[in-house]
């Protein structure tokens, strides 16, 4: 092997240091400069590696050694361009893997926090086994914690039999005359849908934080259907909505609850056309018992301002919980309740809902992938007749499936399957429904 012979004055160092030898091989130069850096001698190993990449500017592993040297050094800049020249380089899985946390390392002290969760996201991708994954896992949620910033997004399409949500019967009875709405069938096609929330963390202490937050939603449907009816177009059920949210979380110590109050402003498009604001106050308490349980009960306020029909505006006051256990097997199992009561000026919108679920999550795999079944039922009960002689009362049912497949997960985000089927029974014929569609997306693992 091809000998390297170091500079005079960095003999004179390691002499120092209490390594005698001054003419070393590379393998031999980069072993020396990693015990350096794990016995507190950044400088020195930076020295040595420095040496090595000026013979060899693609030599991966004293790159990365060097990117640690130089955070150490407090010269992140530096050590981010060594991190990212040894990722370009590398040519193992586990030099990407250690280029990858070099560079989350830096970006991290250098207070480039959601960077460094994205390196951080690649090393667990290229880890060459569970336990350097497990190590990236971990430093991604302990840079998350100190992150002040965090987005959310979740995206998925859904195929559907019937994406406008149109009744079973198109024909209602109105004054005892029998009318029909042509436009009102079922259509087939995609239903595209992205959530994306921006939230930043402010005034952090060791019990509380104080946030603000962004939200878009945005939904678009797309027809398959060769059957669809005359002036039905798909950007007619185009959604939109954009909410801004400010709030407090805090507990009272170990063993209390944590709470959350909220405030939110949200205007909402149908059809690309502005038809409300929205806004709401929220208070959250959520419980963590010993042995795995849990509990979140919500009440909420909010006030819909219509832009369509003044008459549709309404208030909406809601309170619900949610509990979770695991069982003996290993499974968990949770259920949710609600009651909601809107008031309106608006016989077709003042109403009081009740929901009921349950989940069901495996802990072994099904069919390779992590599964949970649910099931849910609703009712709303209208005030006052508006369609016939008596008032409104819908009855709902649904019944999902879902398979998250962990194994095939990108920079810890894993396909996502969900089978969903509901049908709602109504007094009303104009308001049955049923669907039956499958839901693509893709779900963060960490």
């Amino acid at each position: 092997m091809k000998r390297l012979t170091l500079p005079f004055a960095l003999g004179l160092m390691l002499a120092g240091a209490g390594i005698a030898q001054t003419t070393l091989d590379p393998d031999e130069a980069r072993l020396t400069a990693a015990q350096l850096l794990s016995t507190g001698q950044p400088r020195a190993a930076a020295d040595i590696t420095t040496v090595l990449i000026k013979r060899d500017n693609g030599d991966a592993p004293s790159l990365i050694v060097h990117a640690h040297a130089m955070r150490m050094l407090k010269r992140y800049g530096p050590a981010q361009k060594a991190a990212r020249q040894a990722w370009r380089h590398a040519d193992r899985d586990i030099e990407k893997y250690g280029a990858a946390l070099a560079m989350a390392q830096a970006l991290s002290s250098d207070g480039k926090k959601t960077r460094a969760q994205l390196w951080l996201r690649r090393a667990a991708d290229v880890a060459p086994n569970p336990r350097m994954r497990n190590r990236a896992v971990r430093d991604y949620q302990f840079v998350r914690t100190a992150n002040p910033w965090s987005v959310n997004f979740s995206f998925g399409i859904n195929p559907s039999d019937n994406v406008n949500n149109a009744p079973l019967d198109n024909t209602f009875v109105l004054g005892g005359m029998i009318f029909t709405n042509p436009a009102a069938v079922p259509i087939s096609g995609l239903s595209i849908n992205s959530d994306t929330t921006l939230r930043y963390n402010f005034n952090v202490q060791t019990t509380s934080r104080n946030f603000v937050s962004l939200r878009w939603t945005e939904s678009h449907v797309v027809f398959t259907d060769n059957n669809v009816p005359v002036g039905v177009e798909a950007s007619d059920y185009a959604f939109r909505k954009l909410e801004g949210r400010i709030g407090r979380d805090w507990t009272r110590g170990p063993g209390k609850p944590r709470q959350t109050l909220s405030l939110s402003f949200g205007q909402l498009w149908s059809g690309g056309t502005h038809f409300a604001n929205e806004y709401e106050i929220e208070w959250q308490q959520a419980f963590q018992r010993k042995n795995g349980r849990s509990f979140v009960w919500d009440a909420s306020f909010g006030h819909s301002e219509r832009k369509d029909s003044v008459i549709r505006s309404n208030n909406t006051y809601t309170l619900g919980g949610r509990w979770s256990r695991p069982v003996a097997t290993g499974d968990r199992l949770s259920w949710d309740g609600s009651v909601t009561r809107t008031d309106s000026y608006s016989r077709a919108i003042a109403h009081t809902k009740v929901n009921a679920g349950l989940q069901y999550a495996f802990a072994q795999p099904v069919l390779g992938a992590q599964a949970l079944v649910a099931v849910n039922g609703e009712v709303r009960q209208y005030d006052d007749p508006l369609y016939a002689p008596q008032a409104r009362r819908d009855v709902k049912a649904t019944i999902s499936g879902s398979l998250l497949f962990v194994d095939f997960d990108t920079y810890g985000f894993a396909p996502k399957l969900t089978l969903e089927a509901s049908q709602t029974n109504s007094n009303i014929t104009r308001f049955e429904t049923r669907n039956f569609g499958l839901n693509i997306g893709f779900q963060s693992l960490f």
